[in-house]
């Protein structure tokens, strides 16, 4: 699947009119800028519900993507070394 054709989960409330002009722009969820083009990644949110599991992934910018990436890389090497 590439990402531009990746469906983006927020969760949130659908829209009930078309005549919304922010429509089609896509947000960061962890900073909230408007991100132009495809976005840079996407987090995952997992969770269950009884037997049901739910999914998210939300979309990332650019900068948010690389942040979260790196912060992750780091603590899985704190972990790693003891």
């Amino acid at each position: 699947m590439t990402l531009s054709s990746r469906r983006y989960v927020d969760g949130g409330p659908s829209r009930l009119s078309d005549d919304d002009t922010d429509q089609d722009v896509v947000k960061c969820d962890a900073c909230g800028e408007a991100i132009e083009g495809s976005p840079a990644g996407s987090g995952l949110f997992l969770w269950t519900r009884g037997d049901e599991v739910r999914y998210e992934e939300p979309p990332l910018c650019e900068r948010c993507a690389c942040a979260i990436a790196v912060g992750g890389m780091l603590a899985f090497e704190g972990e790693e070394e003891g």
